[in-house]
C-alpha cells in the first residue's frame, strides 16, 4: 500500500489527472521566469565574456568611489548603545549638566610591601618621569595639577618623601580622619591599598598594591579651535606613559598602566595584527578552489577559475565598503569578519554554477557551448538566487536591530552578498565560459599562450573525481539504507536534545576584558585590579534635574534611604551632598532658625544656607561637583544635584542588569517634579546587555519567517521549504547548545554571527532540496540522485568556508575567534542537517517534482533528431566541462543510435516504484548478455511476437563488445561528466546516473 501511495505521488499522469493549485502554479510561473532569465544571461555571456568582465569591473570601480566617505567608528557608546536608549538621552543631559572636566590615567604600584620607604622613592621617581609634558594637559585645581596617590599626603615633597621612615609612614596612613592637604577632602587610604596587612593591634602593617591617579584635562572644557593641539598633545603624552611604566626595573617594583583609550586601542590593534590571516585564507582558498573545480594536468587545472572567484569575493567587499561609505554608516571593529563571511559564501555559490554545469544532461553536452552556458547557468541561477535572497533577507532582518554596531554589520553584509551574487554571475561565470574555450583549444591552464599538441595525453589519475565517486559508490548508497536512515535520525535527534539543554543554560554576559590580548598590559590591569580590589563595584550616581528642592526635602531623604538599602548597592558607599548639608545646618545654624524638619523655615533661607555651605565648609567643597547652581549670589537656585554610591561586585551580566533595573525602579518610586535617573559608566554595556537577547531572538525569529517566504517563492514549493526551514531551526539549536558547551555567551557579536548562520544554512539544504525538486522517479531515486548530483558542491562549499575560518582558531582577538567557534558549529551543523538528515527526510516525506519535470517526461524528444549518440570506445571520455580526455582524439558516433521505431507497450514502460532500479526500465539485450549472464532479463523487457529488438550498429573498424568482457564490468561510455567509468542516459525525461555492464550501455531519448 505503502508503494503504491509513492508510486502514485511520483507519477500521477498514471492515474487520474491532478491540477496544481494556484499558487503552485504562480510558483511555476516564478521559476519559469527566472530560468528563462538565467538562460538569457548565461547564453550572453558566454557570447561576450570580455565585454561583460569588462563592465562588471568598471561597476565594481565605481561602486569603490565611495570609499572617499569611508568612516571607522571606534566609540564603544556609538556602536553598542541602543538606538533611542535612554542611556544615551541621560548621558547627553549629564554632559550638559555636568560637563566632564577630566579623565583618569592610572598606574598600578606592585610590590611584598608598597608601604616600605624604597617603593615610595620608587614611585616618586616614576612620579617624576610621567608628570614631564603633563602639566599642558593636566586637570588643576586652582593652580595645581591634580594627581592622587599615597604620595598625596607628604604633598610630592621630594626631601620630605625621601627621608621618609617606615614608621614615619605607618604613623601616617593609620591616623583617623586622615584628609589630603591638597584638596583637603577625606583620604581613604584603605581604598588606595590592595590585600591590607594588619597587626595584632587592627592597625595597618602592609600592602601589596597601591594605585597612582594622573588627571588629564577632557576636550569638552576647551574650544573647538584648541582641541587638535590638546588631542596631540595628549596622544604625545599617554605613549610615554604606558613605555615609562612598563619599561624594566630592578627595584622588585611592578608597574602596569591604563591609560583612557587603552582597552579599545589594544583591541582593535590586536584585530588589525590579525589582518595577515585574511590573507592566508585567501591563499587556501584559492588552492583549494583550484584543486576541487579542475584536475591535476597542464590542461585540466582552473587556476584562473579560482583567482577569478578571489577577485569576485574582493570586489564584492569593496563594493560593499563603497555603497555603505557613501550611505554614510560607520565601519565598526566587528566589521573585520566581513571578508570571512564574504569568502564562505562566495565559494559556495562558484561551486554551484560550476557543478551545474558538470552535471549537464549528455543531450545538452551535445549542444553548442553558448546553449551548454545558458542551461547551466538557468539551473544554477534559480539556486544560488534562492540561498543569495535568503542571506540578503536574513541581514535584512538584522538591519532592523537597534543596536548600532549590528545595523552596521548587516547592512554591509546584506550588501556585500548582494555584490556577490551578481559578480558571481557575470565575472565568474565569463572566466568560466573563456576558460571552457581555453581548454577546448588544448591550452595550457597557467600559460594560456602555449597549446599542447596532439601528443599529449592527461595521466588516467588526473582526470578522476574522487569525491564524485565517494558520494555516488559509498556516501549516498549507505545513507540511504533502512539501517543509514535510523541511525541517522538517532544521531541527530539525539544531538538536538543535547542541544535544547546548552540553549536553556546559555548566559547572557559580556566582559570588556575579551577584547583584549591575554598577555595585554591592559587586561593585565583590570584583572589584576579585581584581584587587590574586589570589593570595589562599579561608581553610581543619581541624578535630580530642576526640581523644587526645598518644597521636596522630604523626597531627598527619602531618595538616600533607598539608594543606601538597595540589594545591589556596597553598605557605607552612598555619600548625599544634601545629608551631608542637613548636618551641618544642624551643627552651625540655631534651632529657633529651623522648622520641625530641621531644615529652614522658607526657600530663600534654605538656598542661601546651600550656597554657604558649598562656598566655605570644607566638606561641602568637596561636593561642589555635585550641586549645579545657576548662580553663587542672591537668588541663587539649583538646576541639577547628583548623590553617588558604589555597587556590589557583580557576578554577571544578568545580575548587572537586575541591579541597573533596582536603582531605576527606586528613582521611579520616588516620582520627583522633574527628570531624575541613576546612571554609572558601565551602564552603556548593561543597556546594551538588556537588550541583546531580545534582539537575538527578535531577530532570529523575523529572519526565519522571512527565509521561509523567500524560500517558499523560490523554491516554489511549500513542503521543501517547510523541510528546508526544520534544518535552519535545529542547525541554530544546535550552535547555540554547543556555544554554551564552548564557554561562549549572549552578547553582540555572536548574536552577529547566529544571524550569519541562518543564510549559510539554507545555502546548505536549499541546494539539495531544489536539486530534488527537479528530478522525476521515486523519492528514494530522487534523494539518491540529489545527494550525488549536489552533495559534492556542497561538501565543498562546506569545505571551503571552513578553511576560511581555520586560521582565526589560533588568533587571540575576541572577534576572530569567536567568529571562529560559532561559524565552525554552524558549518559543522549545517552541513550534518543539508547532506545527511535532509536527504533522509526527503526520501521518506520529499514533495513532488517541478510541474516542468513532468512536461519534460511527457514530451520527451526523438533521439534521431539530437543525433545523441553515445562512444562505447574505452578509454575515451565525454568532453564535458571536466575537460577529460582528448578532443583531438574522439571519435564521433562510434556507435549509431538503436532504431528506436520500435516501442514497448505503454503499459510495460512503468512497473510498479517498488520493483528493483535495474528491472524498472525496458532495456536492449544484447546477444553477449544472454550467453555470459544467468540471469534471465526481466519480463518486460521482452519484445512481443514479430518484433525484432533494436540492435546497436557500430561504425566501420569498431570491434562490437567481445564474449571474453564479462556483464558486470564498468565501461567508459562517453557520457559522464563527473566521473567517465559510470553510465549517464536520459531515462524517462529525467538524466540518472548509474554504474553499468558493458552489455548494459544503450541510449535513451532525452
Amino acid at each position: 500500500m505503502a508503494a503504491g501511495l509513492d508510486y502514485a505521488h511520483d507519477h500521477p499522469e498514471q492515474g487520474q489527472s491532478v491540477s496544481p493549485n494556484p499558487m503552485k502554479r504562480c510558483s511555476n510561473v516564478f521559476v519559469s521566469t527566472l530560468e528563462s532569465f538565467f538562460f538569457r544571461l548565461g547564453k550572453f555571456v558566454s557570447s561576450h565574456p570580455w565585454p561583460t568582465i569588462l563592465l562588471t569591473l568598471l561597476l565594481g570601480g565605481s561602486l569603490s568611489a565611495g570609499m572617499v566617505k569611508f568612516r571607522q567608528e571606534e566609540d564603544p557608546e556609538e556602536l553598542y548603545i541602543p538606538y533611542g536608549s535612554e542611556v544615551l538621552q541621560h548621558r547627553d543631559w549629564i554632559s550638559e549638566k555636568f560637563p566632564a572636566e577630566f579623565h583618569f590615567e592610572y598606574l598600578l604600584i606592585e610590590a611584598d610591601n608598597v608601604l616600605e620607604p624604597a617603593v615610595w622613592q620608587a614611585m616618586l621617581a616614576l612620579d617624576s618621569s610621567i608628570k614631564n609634558n603633563w602639566t599642558s594637559i593636566c586637570y588643576r585645581i586652582g593652580s595645581n595639577c591634580w594627581s592622587s596617590s599615597l604620595l598625596e599626603l607628604w604633598s610630592f615633597n621630594t626631601t620630605s618623601i625621601n627621608g621618609l621612615s617606615q614608621q614615619n609612614i605607618l604613623d601616617k596612613i593609620n591616623e583617623d580622619n586622615l584628609r589630603s592637604p591638597l584638596t583637603f577632602q577625606q583620604y581613604d587610604v584603605e581604598a588606595r591599598l590592595g590585600e591590607i596587612q594588619r597587626d595584632p593591634s587592627g592597625r595597618i602593617s602592609g600592602a601589596k598594591a597601591t594605585t597612582m591617579i594622573y588627571s588629564i584635562i577632557d576636550p569638552s572644557v576647551v574650544t573647538q579651535g584648541d582641541w587638535r593641539e590638546l588631542y596631540l598633545t595628549r596622544v604625545e603624552w599617554e605613549q610615554p606613559f604606558v613605555d615609562i611604566a612598563l619599561a624594566e626595573r630592578s627595584d622588585r617594583v611592578t608597574v602596569t598602566p591604563y591609560a583612557s583609550t587603552s582597552l579599545g586601542e589594544e583591541g582593535n590593534a590586536l584585530i588589525e595584527n590579525d589582518q595577515v590571516r585574511i590573507a592566508i585564507c585567501y591563499c587556501l582558498l584559492a588552492g583549494y578552489i583550484a584543486m576541487a573545480l579542475g584536475k591535476f594536468n597542464c590542461i585540466e587545472q582552473k587556476l584562473y577559475v579560482s583567482l577569478a572567484g578571489m577577485v569576485c569575493v574582493g570586489l564584492a567587499i569593496i563594493g560593499s565598503m563603497g555603497i555603505c561609505s557613501a550611505a554614510g554608516i560607520a565601519y565598526g571593529p566587528v566589521h573585520s569578519a566581513l571578508a570571512f563571511l564574504l569568502l564562505g559564501i562566495g565559494v559556495d555559490d562558484m561551486f554551484v554554477i560550476v557543478s551545474t554545469w558538470n552535471n549537464l544532461s549528455p543531450a545538452d553536452r551535445q549542444r553548442g557551448r553558448t546553449e551548454q552556458a545558458g542551461l547551466a547557468l538557468r539551473h544554477a541561477g534559480v539556486s544560488i538566487t534562492v540561498t543569495s535572497m535568503t542571506d540578503v533577507v536574513a541581514f535584512g532582518v538584522g538591519a532592523t536591530t537597534i543596536v548600532p554596531s549590528l545595523r552596521s554589520f548587516c547592512i554591509y553584509a546584506a550588501v556585500g552578498i548582494l555584490l556577490l551574487f551578481v559578480y558571481s554571475c557575470t565575472i565568474f561565470f565569463a572566466v568560466l565560459c573563456l576558460d571552457f574555450q581555453r581548454w577546448e583549444g588544448r591550452r595550457n591552464a597557467c600559460v594560456c599562450c602555449y597549446i599542447h599538441g596532439p601528443d599529449y595525453e592527461p595521466t588516467e589519475c588526473s582526470r578522476k573525481d574522487r569525491l564524485q565517486q565517494v558520494f555516488q559508490t559509498i556516501y549516498a548508497p549507505t545513507l540511504l539504507t533502512i539501517p543509514g536512515k535510523v541511525v541517522t535520525l538517532l544521531t541527530v535527534f539525539t544531538i538536538v536534545g543535547v542541544s535544547i539543554w546548552g540553549v536553556i543554560n546559555l548566559k547572557q554576559d559580556f566582559d570588556p576584558l575579551w577584547w583584549v590580548s591575554s598577555d595585554s598590559y591592559v587586561r593585565q590591569y583590570l584583572e589584576k585590579s579585581r584581584e587587590y580590589f574586589p570589593g570595589a563595584g562599579s561608581e553610581v550616581y543619581i541624578y535630580v534635574g530642576n526640581i523644587n528642592y526645598y518644597a521636596e526635602r522630604a523626597k531627598l531623604h527619602t531618595l538616600y534611604q533607598k539608594f543606601e538599602h538597595d540589594n545591589f548597592v556596597t553598605n557605607g558607599t552612598v555619600t548625599s551632598w544634601f545629608e551631608d548639608y542637613k548636618s551641618w545646618v544642624s551643627t552651625t545654624k540655631n534651632t529657633t532658625m529651623l522648622g520641625p524638619d530641621g531644615h529652614a523655615k522658607d526657600s530663600d533661607t534654605f538656598l542661601q544656607w546651600v550656597v554657604q555651605f558649598l562656598t566655605t565648609d570644607a566638606t561641602g567643597m568637596s561636593h561642589a561637583q555635585d550641586v549645579q547652581l545657576n548662580s553663587t549670589s542672591s537668588p541663587a537656585m539649583i538646576i541639577a544635584s547628583r548623590i553617588s554610591g558604589n555597587y556590589k561586585v557583580l557576578r554577571d551580566a544578568a545580575e548587572e542588569i537586575q541591579a541597573m533595573d533596582s536603582l531605576n525602579a527606586v528613582v521611579d518610586s520616588i516620582d520627583f517634579s522633574a527628570e531624575a535617573f541613576p546612571y554609572a559608566q558601565d551602564f552603556r554595556i548593561w543597556e546594551t546587555n538588556k537588550v541583546i537577547q531580545t534582539e537575538l531572538f527578535r531577530n532570529l525569529g523575523i529572519a526565519m519567517a522571512a527565509v521561509f517566504v523567500i524560500t517558499l517563492l523560490l523554491l516554489a514549493d511549500i513542503l521543501g521549504s517547510l523541510w528546508v526551514l526544520m534544518c535552519v531551526v535545529m542547525t541554530l539549536v544546535d550552535v547555540g547548545g554547543m556555544m554554551h558547551l564552548w564557554g561562549l555567551t549572549i552578547e553582540t557579536f555572536t548574536t552577529i554571527i547566529m544571524i550569519v548562520g541562518i543564510g549559510l544554512t539554507v545555502d546548505y539544504a536549499a541546494h539539495i532540496c531544489h536539486t530534488f525538486l527537479t528530478l522525476s522517479g521515486t523519492r528514494q531515486e530522487r534523494a539518491h540522485l540529489a545527494l550525488v548530483t549536489m552533495g559534492p558542491a556542497v561538501f565543498n562549499g562546506g569545505v571551503s568556508t571552513f578553511l576560511a575560518i581555520i586560521p582565526l582558531a589560533s588568533s587571540e582577538a575576541y572577534v576572530f575567534s569567536t567568529f571562529f567557534k560559532v561559524f565552525f558549529l554552524v558549518v559543522l551543523f549545517g552541513c550534518l542537517h543539508g547532506l545527511v538528515f535532509l536527504p533522509v527526510v526527503l526520501s521518506w516525506l520529499g514533495p513532488s517534482p517541478y510541474a516542468t519535470v513532468a512536461e519534460r517526461k511527457a514530451h520527451p524528444v526523438d533521439v534521431r533528431d539530437t543525433q545523441h549518440v553515445a562512444s562505447v570506445s574505452v578509454g575515451v571520455t565525454n568532453p564535458g566541462l571536466e575537460m577529460n580526455g582528448d578532443i583531438n582524439k574522439m571519435t564521433p558516433e562510434l556507435v549509431q543510435p538503436a532504431d528506436s521505431a520500435h516501442q514497448l507497450p505503454k503499459q510495460s514502460q512503468h512497473p510498479p516504484d517498488n520493483s528493483p532500479l535495474q528491472d524498472r526500465y525496458p532495456r536492449v539485450i544484447p546477444p553477449t548478455q544472454t550467453q555470459h549472464s544467468s540471469r534471465t532479463p526481466h519480463p518486460r523487457a521482452q519484445y512481443p511476437s514479430g518484433i525484432t529488438p533494436p540492435q546497436p550498429q557500430y561504425a566501420p573498424g569498431i570491434t562490437p563488445p567481445q564474449p571474453q568482457q564479462r556483464p558486470g564490468s564498468l565501461v567508459r561510455t562517453g557520457l559522464g561528466s563527473d566521473n567517465s567509468t559510470y553510465y549517464h542516459g536520459r531515462v524517462r525525461g529525467q538524466s540518472i546516473r548509474e554504474g553499468t555492464a558493458l552489455s548494459h550501455v544503450y541510449t535513451f531519448p532525452d
